[in-house]
Parts: structure tokens; C-alpha cells; sequence
């Protein structure tokens, strides 16, 4: 599962050189912006600054939120709106910045691996104190209060009317926001800052806001008494389910479907050992790395409950030290209550599955009913990883659709921690979304940064022995029995449940790692558009019919266990590996993306392509979800709305899926393009 957020609320869902890759990976698609351009020279989703008249003013990201479309126009805010924004700092050399984490995330360049601690990213390119003051004067002159400093920004308050004249904008209210009798604003044109202070600022974010009646965030979690299914009354045609514990364990008697008159059950939910089969981790794997995963809120039983969830299986959970909770500053003793439920668990237990012996830091964002607030809490968790080096790896199931809440000008402030990463040796991994297309909404960011890893879905058959047996891209599209029990509702395939969401961004220009990877048909949008960075960039197991068993404590109901997936979960499948790949290296992976790029074509990844005719199975409800009353559901799986697996790369599964082999092919591929070089392992203690 993962969380998906448009400006409705929010949804369910889930050949490299060094001379191709520049700055064009950052450069964004407005503005006139084009992929390939001039190292520092990045367009306005990602932090540009171009001048509209010599010694006057400096453009920055647009501010613009696209649901400002959808709803009423009441002019310009009045004076007592009072709006806190955060004015993002460039940093001391951005151009250097820039191709030093090039070089150090490319295979082959001398600099790769060759990471940075905190103090030393801080001492080289970090924010320097005339930054602060020349934007603190600048600030206060335009009649700004000043909050706040840190090493990223100035935050800073104002009146609606006071911040639009020092931003050179209009910040207009907006009523029935979102659909309800709701409130908020938003500026309806871009912003600048005066060139004197036009090359020490990146972007300007919380300038847009609007408040939800739906309260925050989450969902609530089903608790299982049982991970098998329950068998199907009698008098149907239909033979009675019985959930498979392996792929293919259990066939069943279906309605002529598609030619075929069987089809085989869904999985009970796979157990940690048939995950860890499936792809090559050992008992030992992830030793010497550390995984950070990234939410709102905190379970405050997490601990407790996944070590009961591994003791069921009778394998050793989190060791003493080995689980931690970061919550950061400020941190509200309501939301210790208010974890994402089943976010937090399924991430959690995922990272122990995939790296048991790694530590695991689950850093807590501080929770809010305000989607705009929400991003900025969730961004301050990720930037406290980079500043205190909490990990080497981090994941994160939180989506917004491009064209839905996130703005270029917030896309810019977090793009900026996520290159502090990338000099760190922190690789960012990111669920790609569980709507396929999405209906033309776009695809999701955070994971359509360039600088971070989408991670994409697949329908993962693993049999008897825990080999796998097949693989699928992931799509769901189900056809629930009629009330007869002699046929379906609709006729097969049915209706299109759920799937891998990809697509081409709106917000970045195509990366130098997916530079003839990328169907030009899918980068340009067959021709009508520059050459976008596509999502997702890889792959592992995702649809609930192939899912995974969890366990974990739901506030007033107890503790129970049941089957998860989505890509929010093959994120932390992807982040878990990478910490294996670490353990095996030697030495921190870091960005991952051209190093996986480069993975083409190993035993590491599994080339998806589509099935024919495609695979079905049975399931007790169209999400594999034995509590639900639903009558049964014919699934068929892999056609993902209107996304398609092929040859090669495609937007369902990426360059492919991770295999039992991923860990030792990315660990091989690391450490031939560092010389054997062990980079800064061990640099932060880890």
C-alpha cells in the first residue's frame, strides 16, 4: 500500500559516463528548460535563477499550486492572513555542489564513492553566515518577521499583502478548497527576489496552504485473526478457496474465463523466509549498514510488535540497539498515537525481512491535518538524516501527484537535501504509487526526483522451495462473481483494481542515466514533449496477491497480522537490498540510479515483459482480503492500466525487478567502480 495525495485529499494507492551526466538532470520542464543543460544553469523546478533584468530581480520555482484551478478565486488575501514560509539558502558553491555528487554517484569517475561527512558537505558547499544576514536584511526591510535560521533556510512570517510585494507576486484566498466548506491560499503567479540576494536563495516554499475537514492523513489498519482465507460456502461451481502458501499450491475450479476453466489461488500472505528466498538474503545481511524510514507519526508498541511478528516465525527480530525511533524537535506526544497504520509496520518488519541484521532508524515527521505543513514536516525528517548522517539508506511510502499539491518551488527545497545526500552516500528510495496511470493524473513525487530511486511494483510468484517461479509487472484488475455464483459482474478482465504507477514527470527534465534507456515514446510523450525524467526506475514485489504478512498492534483493537504490499512495501524491499549491497562492498552505495542503470542486462535484474495469454488467480476479494463480505474475485494480473511492460526499460517495472542476485551484483558493480575502494564506511560509525 502506499499513500497517494492529489489536491483532492488522499488516496489509497503505493551504458553511464561522467560526461553525459550534468546538471540537465535537475533542470525542470518550464520555463523553456531542456534537458542537457549547462552545469548550474537548472530551470525553475529545481532551483533557477534567471535574472528578468539586469541588477533587478531573480526568478525562483514557481510557488503555483494546480489545485488553485479547481476551486473559488476570492482575490487577494487581506492583511490578517498572516503566511510562514521558509526561504531556502543556495549554499556557498551550488555549481561545485553539483559536480561533485555527479562524479561522486558515477561509476567510473575516480571521485566515485569518495563521500562526504556532514561537517565536511557543511565546510565545502553549506549555507555561510552572510548568506543568513544578507537574507535576514533583506527580510526585515520588506517588512518580514523573522523566525528562525538553520543551515537550509530563513523562515520568516508576513502578511498576505507584505509577502506578495516582497516576492513580487499576488497571494490570493480561495474558498470550497478541495471540495468542502474549506479555506486556504495560494499565490496566482510566480516570485523573484532582488539580485542582491537573488544568487544566496534556491526557492521559496509555504506560500500555498489550505486546510482539509478530513483530518490527518492515514488509514486504518484491518486486523487479521488468521492468515488463511476462509473456504467458500457450498452450491457454487465456484471450488472452495483455499489461500496458497506458495505460488500454485492451490488451484480452483472457476467460470470459463479468458478460455481457461482454472485458476490458481491467491497467496496466504508470504513469510519472511520465502521473501528473503526469493532474493538472496541471508541471515547475516545488511551488518555494518543502516536503513532510515521515513513517516508521520510513531506506534508507540512498533518495537514490541515486530519482534512478536518475527518470534511467530520463530526467527530472531530486532536486536537490542538495533531498532531506534528518531523523532527530532518538537515532536508532538500526539502523534507517538497517530502512526500511519499499516505504513509503519509494513516498512518496518520489510527492512528486517530484506536486511536482518542492518540497523533500522525510523525517523518520525512530526504529524498535521494540513497536506502543506504535512511535506514540510516530512521534509525536516529527511533532512535530518543527511545533517546527522542517520543512515545509508532511507525509504519513504508518502506520494503526492506532481500536479496535485507539490509545487516546483517545494519540489526545489527538496531536491536540495536529496543532492546533500547523494554527497553523503545516501541513496533515497521512494514508492512510484499503486493508481497505474493514475487516470492521467501524473505521476509522484518525491520518487520523480531525479536524485531519488522510484521504486516501482510486481506480482512475485515464488514456489515450493522459495525459487521464483514467475514474475509479472504489477496490475490488478479484478471481476467479482455474480450473485449466482455462475459467472461475473463484469466480464474478465473486469475492472482495473490497482497497479505500479509510472509515467513521464511534469516537473524534471530526462536524467543522464536514463539517456537511451527511456523510450524516446515514453520520455516525450511520443514526440509531443522534451524528454522527461520517466518513472519508475525499478522494481520488486508489490500486489497483494503476492503480498506479505505483517503483524502490529492497532490502537483499541490489539495486535493481529495480515497480507501488505503495494510499492510503498518493494520500497523498503529495494532500500533493504541496498543495504546488503552495502555490507557486501564494503563501502555505502549512495545514489543508486547509475549504478542500477547499469545493471542492465546481469543476473541482478529480471527483464519484465508481459504474459500471454495474461496470468489469472483467485482471490476472496478483489485485494486479497479474506475479512471483507465480498464475494469472490477473478484477478488478473499484469495489465496496469494503460502502462505496459516490454523489452527493456518500461513505466510499470522500470529497467526490470531485483533478483536473488541484485545484492551481489550491485555490490560487485560498486566495487569495480570504486577500485575496490572502501569510500567512507564507517565514517558516521555505522
Amino acid at each position: 500500500m502506499s499513500r497517494m495525495r492529489g489536491a483532492a485529499g488522499t488516496q489509497r494507492s503505493g551504458a553511464w559516463r561522467a560526461c553525459l551526466m550534468t546538471a540537465g538532470m535537475l533542470a525542470g520542464l518550464g520555463g523553456g528548460a531542456v534537458a542537457g543543460s549547462a552545469p548550474g544553469a537548472l530551470a525553475s523546478a529545481a532551483g533557477a535563477r534567471v535574472a528578468l533584468a539586469a541588477g533587478a530581480r531573480v526568478a525562483l520555482p514557481s510557488p503555483v499550486p494546480t489545485w488553485t484551478r479547481y476551486d473559488t478565486d476570492d482575490g487577494p488575501a487581506r492583511s490578517a492572513v498572516t503566511v510562514p514560509v521558509r526561504i531556502w539558502l543556495a549554499g556557498r558553491a551550488p555549481a561545485a555542489e553539483t559536480r561533485f555528487i555527479t562524479a561522486a554517484s558515477t561509476p567510473g569517475n575516480r571521485a566515485y564513492g569518495r563521500y562526504l561527512t556532514p561537517a565536511q558537505f557543511s565546510a565545502r558547499f553549506g549555507t555561510t553566515p552572510a548568506q543568513v544576514a544578507a537574507v535576514e536584511r533583506w527580510a526585515r526591510s520588506a517588512g518580514l518577521r523573522v523566525v528562525s535560521a538553520t543551515a537550509h533556510y530563513v523562515a520568516v512570517s508576513g502578511t498576505a499583502p507584505k509577502l506578495s510585494s516582497a516576492l513580487d507576486t499576488s497571494i490570493h484566498a480561495y474558498s470550497n478548497v478541495t471540495g468542502g466548506s474549506v479555506t486556504g491560499y495560494a499565490p496566482v503567479r510566480g516570485i523573484s527576489v532582488p539580485a542582491s540576494i537573488g544568487a544566496d536563495v534556491t526557492t521559496v516554499t509555504g506560500l500555498d496552504s489550505y486546510s482539509l475537514a478530513s483530518g490527518p492523513a492515514g488509514s486504518a489498519a484491518r486486523a487479521m485473526p488468521s492468515p488463511k482465507a476462509p473456504a467458500r460456502a457450498g452450491g457454487s461451481p465456484w471450488a472452495s478457496f483455499a489461500c496458497s502458501h506458495w505460488w500454485g499450491q492451490h488451484v480452483s475450479s472457476i467460470p470459463r474465463a479468458d478460455g481457461r476453466t482454472k485458476a490458481p489461488d491467491a497467496v496466504c500472505g508470504y513469510t519472511p523466509r520465502q521473501l528473503r528466498s526469493a532474493y538472496g538474503v541471508l541471515a547475516g545481511s545488511g551488518r555494518g549498514a543502516t536503513v532510515a524510514i521515513v513517516l508521520d507519526g510513531s506506534l508507540p508498541t512498533m518495537l514490541a510488535d515486530a519482534n512478536r511478528f518475527f518470534r511467530s516465525y520463530h526467527l530472531p527480530g530486532y536486536a537490542r540497539g538495533q531498532f531506534t525511533v528518531n523523532t527530532g524537535p518538537g515532536f508532538a506526544a500526539s502523534c507517538h498515537g497517530a502512526s500511519d497504520l499499516p505504513e509503519e509496520p509494513l516498512d518496518v518488519e520489510t527492512a528486517h525481512i530484506i536486511a536482518p541484521a542492518a540497523k533500522v532508524v525510523y525517523v518520525a515527521a512530526n504529524c498535521s491535518a494540513d497536506p502543506q505543513v504535512q511535506q514540510q514536516n516530512l521534509l525536516d525528517a529527511e533532512t535530518r538524516i543527511v545533517d546527522r548522517h542517520l543512515a545509508d539508506v532511507s525509504t519513504e511510502s508518502f506520494s503526492i501527484v506532481e500536479n496535485g499539491d507539490f509545487t516546483q518551488a517545494t519540489a526545489a527545497a527538496w531536491t536540495k537535501i536529496f543532492q546533500q545526500g547523494a554527497a553523503e552516500g545516501i541513496g533515497f528510495n521512494f514508492d512510484s504509487g499503486d493508481g497505474g496511470d493514475d487516470g492521467g493524473a501524473g505521476v509522484t513525487f518525491p520518487a520523480s526526483d531525479p536524485w531519488a530511486t522510484a521504486v516501482g511494483g510486481t506480482t512475485l510468484e515464488i514456489g515450493r522451495t522459495g525459487a521464483v517461479t514467475g514474475e509479472l509487472g504489477w496490475g490488478d484488475n479484478g471481476a467479482q462473481e455474480n450473485a449466482a455464483g455462475t459467472g461475473y459482474q463484469q466480464a474478465p478482465p473486469g475492472t482495473f483494481e490497482q497497479g505500479s504507477t509510472g509515467g513521464r514527470s511534469i516537473l524534471f527534465a530526462q536524467p543522464a542515466y536514463q539517456r537511451g534507456v527511456v523510450p524516446a515514446s515514453l520520455a516525450t510523450d511520443h514526440g509531443k514533449l522534451p524528454a522527461g525524467r520517466e518513472v519508475p526506475d525499478i522494481a520488486a514485489d508489490a500486489s497483494p496477491m503476492t503480498g506479505w504478512m505483517i503483524g502490529f498492534t492497532t490502537p483499541g483493537s490489539g495486535y493481529g497480522t495480515q497480507i501488505e504490499g503495494g510499492t510503498s512495501g518493494a520500497s523498503p524491499i529495494v532500500a533493504g537490498l541496498e543495504a546488503d549491497a552495502k555490507q557486501a562492498a564494503r563501502h555505502a552505495i549512495g545514489f543508486a540510479n547509475p549504478l542500477l542503470y547499469d545493471l542492465r542486462g546481469t543476473a541482478g535484474i529480471r527483464d519484465i515483459v508481459p504474459a500471454a495469454p495474461p496470468a489469472l488467480t483467485l482471490a476472496p476479494d478483489c485485494y486479497n482480503d479474506p475479512v471483507k463480505p465480498n464475494p469472490a474475485c477473478l484477478v488478473t494480473l499484469g495489465p496496469d492500466s494503460s502502462l505496459t511492460e516490454a523489452r527493456g526499460y518500461d513505466d510499470v517495472t522500470g529497467i526490470g525487478a531485483v533478483t536473488s542476485d541484485f545484492i551481489a551484483a550491485l555490490a560487485r558493480r560498486s566495487m569495480v567502480a570504486s577500485g575496490g575502494r572502501c569510500g567512507t564506511c564507517g565514517a558516521a560509525g555505522l
